[in-house]
């Protein structure tokens, strides 16, 4: 339903954001498709979500800092364009190159949920996230230390749902997010899946039962919000201190 009013939000994994009228979607697709958003050959895209056009974007990055910033930021683009800097992704993080993990929407009252390669995870209100500029390095979302590895994966939670967690070894695991403490930004996170010392978490999903999957024709409950892991979070509740964000303008559209 190519609806007047909304727009598509693509992210990258090098910290670019782009939004499109939903509408100019609405034309006849080739036995190839259509182009979606031009991608540079060293980026890749990570996330697409459907806005309003007076959301909030939530970007986090490997390296555990998450940006918030307001979609009326970003002008609406065409399909063909690569759009601008959502996030700064420039450091590397133990001389892996950082990069966007995840990009949802900053849903009132909702929270954040992020998990770790060795399963640690944690959720925060998403009030602890105020909203800045686009372009800059984010502010702290987890600590993290060698034990509990690099950021693996981010996502907007409510407290009623559940989560999927995948692992490499095709271990699988369901947990609800009641049973996942709340913790503030600036903190490790519990164990929240068991992981074996030659195993880590592959991916994480959301959960949908059948009384939220109004738009299915079927009412079928399913699986959907897949999203890779490449790290890990840290344990308990260890408050710590956050720098200042950094901040960088971004480049602008290709």
């Amino acid at each position: 339903d190519f609806t007047e009013g909304k727009y598509l939000a693509f992210a990258t994994a090098k910290g670019l954001i782009k939004k499109t009228e939903f509408p100019k979607y609405n034309t006849p697709i080739r036995a190839d498709g259509i182009i979606a958003i031009k991608v540079r050959p060293d980026d890749e895209l990570v996330q697409v979500r459907l806005t309003s056009g007076e959301d909030d974007i939530l970007m986090v990055s490997r390296e555990g800092k998450a940006s918030r910033f307001s979609e009326e930021k970003i002008r609406a683009m065409g399909r063909d364009t690569t759009g601008v800097q959502g996030m700064n992704v420039s450091d590397d993080v133990d001389g892996t190159p950082n990069r966007v993990l995840a990009m949802d929407i900053a849903r009132p009252e909702a929270e954040v949920f992020v998990v770790t390669e060795n399963g640690y995870g944690k959720r925060t209100p998403i009030e602890e996230y105020p909203t800045k500029g686009r372009g800059t390095k984010g502010m702290l979302t987890a600590k993290l230390t060698a034990k509990k590895g690099g950021l693996a994966g981010a996502m907007i939670v409510r407290e009623h749902q559940d989560l999927l967690f995948i692992s490499v070894n095709g271990m699988v695991q369901r947990t609800s997010v009641r049973g996942i403490s709340t913790m503030g930004r600036a903190t490790q996170g519990v164990k929240v899946m068991n992981i074996a010392d030659d195993d880590r978490v592959s991916a994480v999903a959301l959960v949908v039962e059948q009384d939220e999957a109004d738009a299915l024709p079927d009412g079928t409950a399913v699986v959907a919000e897949e999203i890779p892991l490449e790290g890990i979070v840290q344990e308990d509740e260890a408050e710590g201190p956050e720098g200042p964000d950094a901040s960088s303008n971004g480049a602008a559209e290709a």
